[in-house]
C-alpha cells in the first residue's frame, strides 16, 4: 500500500509539480494551502508524513507544527521541511519541531523521492529524532521569519516596481496584524479578514514612501539623510567602504537583501560597530564569548531563558551580572563585526545605502574603530575559499568517516579540537548542512574542514 503524503505550501505550482513527483512514483498526495488548511486535511484524512514549507500565509509552517505536538493522535507524526535554498530558518526549524529531515527548493523528483523514502524509514525504524512537547514551544516564532517577500523579482518599470513594492508591504503588514487579531477573541473572523483587507488598500506608494521616511527617522533621527544608495551587483561593498575610509564619513552603511540585513556603523571611515538581521545563529556574540571561554554554553541559555523583559544588550547583562568582563565582550564584538564584515563582502546581489550622521548607542559604547582595509582583504580571501570550497560538495550529500584512513591517521592529537569535533559529528546518517547546523563556529571555517577531510580521504561521500 503506497505511503500518503501531505503537501503543505502557499504555492499553486510547488503543489502542482510535487504532487505529479509523488503520484508518479506510487504515493498518494494530499494538498493544503497553509497550515491551517493542512490541519483541516489531517482532521478527516490519515497520512503518513508530511512535506512542509515554512513561511506561508495565516499559519505559517512552525505554528503548524506547533499545533500537530499539541495533538496526541498526530503528535509523531513525521515533516520534512521544503525550504528556500540559502533560508536561514531551516536547522532552527528541525530542531526547534522536530522534523525529520528536510530538502531544499529547487528540487529535483529523485532528491525529493530519496528524502522522502528515508524520512518513512527513519520513521519506520524509530530512527527519527524525538519531537518536543507542545507545551514547550515557544508560543510564537518571530514573525519577522513570514515577512520575506514573494516575489521573485519586480518590474523594471519604475512606476509599476513602486506599486509591487507597496503591495508586498501591505501584504506582509497585513500577515503581523492578522497573526494578532486571531488572539482577540472577540472578533469574528469576517470582521479580521476586512481589517486585513482594508490594510492591504492603505498601503499605497505613497503611504509606504512616507511610513519609509519615518522608519529613518526613528531608527537615526531627525539631522539624518541618505547620501548614497545603489545596488551591490554593480558596486561593491570593497568599493563602497573603500570610499567612505578615504573621506572618512561617519553614519551607517545598510546592506539587504530580500532575507537578511547588515547595518556598519561607521566613524570617521573605521567601522565601530556591526548589526545584522535575518542571518543565522552563527553572527549571534553568545557564539564568540562561548568560543573566547568567556562563558559556557549552559550559563549563557540560563541568561537567555530568563532575560524576558530585558532592554539591556546581551553583552551589557552579561556584564552587569558579574558573567563576564568588558574586556571579553569587546573581544568578541570584534569577532563578530569582523565575520559580518566577510559575510558581507560575499554578497553578489542586493542593495545598500549610506545615512550620514546616524548614531547608534551599541556603536556608541563598542567604539570598535576597526579599519576596513585589511578586513575587505580577509573577506576577498574568504570569498576566493568559498568558491572553491562550494564548488567541491553539496550541502546535502551525506558523509561517513573512511574506517581505514581513520586507522591510519592514528592518534588524532594533531586534530585540532574543532576539527576532532567535526570529525565526530560525521556519522553517515547526517548531511553536509546538518553538520554544520548542529556545529559551533562559523560556516567557513566547519566547511574549511569538511572539505580538508574530504581532500585528505579522511571521510568520503555516501552514495545516494
Amino acid at each position: 500500500m503506497s505511503a500518503k503524503i501531505l503537501v503543505v505550501d502557499d504555492s499553486p505550482t510547488i503543489r502542482k509539480v510535487v504532487g505529479s513527483i509523488l503520484e508518479a512514483r506510487s504515493f498518494t498526495p494530499f494538498v493544503a494551502a497553509d497550515g491551517q488548511e493542512a490541519l483541516e486535511v489531517l482532521g478527516r484524512q490519515k497520512v503518513d508524513l508530511v512535506l512542509l514549507d515554512f513561511v506561508m500565509p495565516r499559519m505559517n509552517g512552525y505554528q503548524f507544527c506547533r499545533e500537530l505536538r499539541a495533538k496526541p493522535e498526530l503528535q509523531k507524526l513525521p515533516v520534512v521541511l521544503m525550504s528556500a535554498k540559502g533560508d536561514k530558518i531551516r536547522g532552527q526549524f528541525v530542531q526547534q519541531t522536530g522534523a525529520i529531515d528536510a530538502i531544499t527548493k529547487p528540487f529535483d523528483a529523485r532528491g525529493l523521492v530519496a528524502v522522502i523514502e528515508g524520512a518513512l524509514k527513519k520513521h519506520g525504524e524509530g530512527r527519527a529524532r524525538p519531537v518536543p512537547d507542545a507545551k514547550h514551544m515557544p508560543e510564537d516564532e518571530d514573525t519577522g521569519e513570514s515577512l520575506r517577500p514573494s516575489r521573485t523579482s519586480f518590474s523594471e518599470d519604475p512606476g509599476l516596481r513602486r506599486v509591487q513594492a507597496a503591495q508586498e508591504f501591505g501584504a506582509a503588514l497585513t500577515r503581523v496584524v492578522a497573526h494578532e487579531l486571531t488572539k482577540v477573541s472577540e472578533l469574528s473572523n469576517g470582521l479580521r479578514d476586512a481589517v486585513s483587507a482594508a490594510l492591504t488598500r492603505a498601503i499605497t506608494p505613497e503611504n509606504m514612501g512616507a511610513l519609509g521616511t519615518l522608519l529613518k527617522t526613528l531608527n537615526y533621527g531627525e539631522n539624518t539623510r541618505e547620501v548614497l544608495a545603489g545596488d551591490i551587483s554593480v558596486i561593491s561593498i570593497a568599493e563602497i567602504l573603500q570610499l567612505l575610509g578615504l573621506q572618512r564619513q561617519s553614519g551607517a552603511l545598510s546592506i539587504f537583501t530580500k532575507q537578511a540585513e547588515i547595518t556598519l556603523h561607521i566613524r570617521e571611515g573605521n567601522v565601530d560597530f556591526a548589526s545584522s538581521r535575518g542571518l543565522r545563529d552563527e553572527f549571534r556574540i553568545g557564539r564568540y564569548l562561548i568560543e573566547d571561554g568567556a562563558i559556557t554554553r549552559e550559563e549563557l541559555h540560563t541568561v537567555l531563558d530568563n532575560r524576558a523583559g530585558s532592554r539591556r544588550l546581551l553583552g551589557e547583562l552579561l556584564v552587569q551580572l558579574g558573567m563576564v568582563t568588558e574586556e571579553q565582550v569587546h573581544k568578541s564584538l570584534m569577532r563578530q563585526s569582523s565575520e559580518l564584515i566577510y559575510e558581507v563582502v560575499r554578497w553578489k546581489t542586493g542593495r545598500f545605502a549610506f545615512t550620514v550622521g546616524a548614531e547608534n548607542p551599541a556603536a556608541l559604547k563598542a567604539a570598535l574603530n576597526m579599519p576596513t582595509g585589511g578586513l575587505v582583504m580577509e573577506g576577498f580571501r574568504r570569498v576566493d575559499e568559498w568558491r572553491l570550497i562550494e564548488g567541491s560538495f553539496d550541502f546535502d550529500e551525506v558523509l561517513y568517516r573512511d574506517p581505514v584512513a581513520i586507522e591510519r591517521l592514528g592518534d588524532e592529537s594533531n586534530l585540532t579540537r574543532q576539527e576532532r569535533a567535526v570529525l565526530g559529528a560525521i556519522d553517515g546518517e547526517r548531511t553536509i548542512r546538518e553538520i554544520v547546523d548542529v556545529m559551533d563556529g562559523s560556516s567557513f571555517e566547519l566547511c574549511k574542514i569538511l572539505y580538508q577531510f574530504l581532500n585528505s580521504r579522511l571521510v568520503r561521500r555516501k552514495a545516494a
